[in-house]
């Protein structure tokens, strides 16, 4: 089958290895459908009623990036992710891999809302994408870490803060805050957010699951922070991707209501180690 892509169709179109979303092949779910886990925890509750809101300028998260193909134009979301060199950013892994190869020429910007980028813009410089996602298409470990730099300029985490990444933790949460950038109506081309609860999937047990309406293409890499009230960064807990690129078939009726998270593991802490000592991964052209 071929994953529902949250990514924003027109944009790939300018990303030198996704230039086809078509032509993305993904790996079929019976195998991680059959390694199911036993839910331990409450179900997503039948409930539809929950919107998310979009965030003007001054209240637009900053460490929040909207991910940019080669000619400026966003198609993926992020959020940057604290380490010891303050350049690190991550996404869904499916935003800068596909067709066996690696997107190109790609930048973020931190709290970007109407075009404009109040922080600036840093160049995506490497990507490290598991070995499980590149060779296996095993798509629970759709993240990927990117790290980023700008001339003459702070360090990305400097300028927009960064949130701390948290592995193993409980699939049910209360009072997380998800974001990101939707390509359908949406013209101020703003952050949108919604502060849930979050759940082990009970279609597809590997992954998170949460419920709030609006989360459509142009969502895929946005972050799922557990924030503190009034707080900008937090703990990073997931990024909407996984299983069907993020959510569910394109013909479901809450295709837009319901977005999925990889469960964060040692191994993906393990890929940001990766990333923080420069070790492997895919340099940018």
């Amino acid at each position: 089958m071929r994953r529902r892509s949250r990514t924003r169709i027109a944009a790939l179109a300018a990303v030198g290895a996704l230039a086809a979303v078509g032509l993305i092949q993904y790996a079929p779910d019976v195998v991680a459908l059959a390694q199911a886990k036993h839910h331990t925890g409450p179900r997503p509750p039948d409930d539809w009623s929950k919107k998310g809101g979009f965030l003007s300028a001054d209240r637009a998260n900053p460490s929040v990036v909207e991910v940019l193909g080669s000619d400026g134009s966003p198609y993926c979301s992020g959020a940057v992710v604290h380490s010891p060199g303050a350049d690190i950013v991550i996404t869904a892994a499916h935003c800068v891999y596909g067709d066996n190869s690696y997107a190109s020429s790609l930048s973020v910007a931190p709290g970007r809302t109407g075009g404009k980028s109040p922080h600036g813009t840093w160049q995506v410089d490497k990507i490290w994408v598991d070995p499980h996602y590149t060779k296996d298409n095993d798509e629970q470990y759709d993240y990927a870490f990117l790290r980023v730099s700008r001339s003459g300029g702070p360090e990305i985490e400097d300028a927009a803060g960064g949130n701390t990444l948290q592995v193993n933790q409980p699939y049910h949460l209360r009072g997380i805050t998800a974001i990101g950038y939707p390509d359908t109506n949406n013209p101020g081309d703003a952050q949108l957010s919604c502060n849930l609860e979050t759940f082990q999937s009970g279609a597809h047990d590997q992954y998170r699951e949460m419920r709030c309406g609006g989360y459509s293409a142009g969502v895929s890499g946005g972050p799922w922070l557990e924030l503190a009230p009034g707080a900008k960064t937090g703990a990073l807990i997931g990024v909407i991707g996984g299983w069907n690129g993020g959510g569910p078939a394109d013909d479901d009726p809450h295709v837009d209501d319901i977005s999925y998270s990889p469960y964060f593991t040692d191994a993906t802490k393990a890929l940001l180690t990766q990333a923080i000592n420069d070790d492997g991964g895919q340099t940018e052209n």
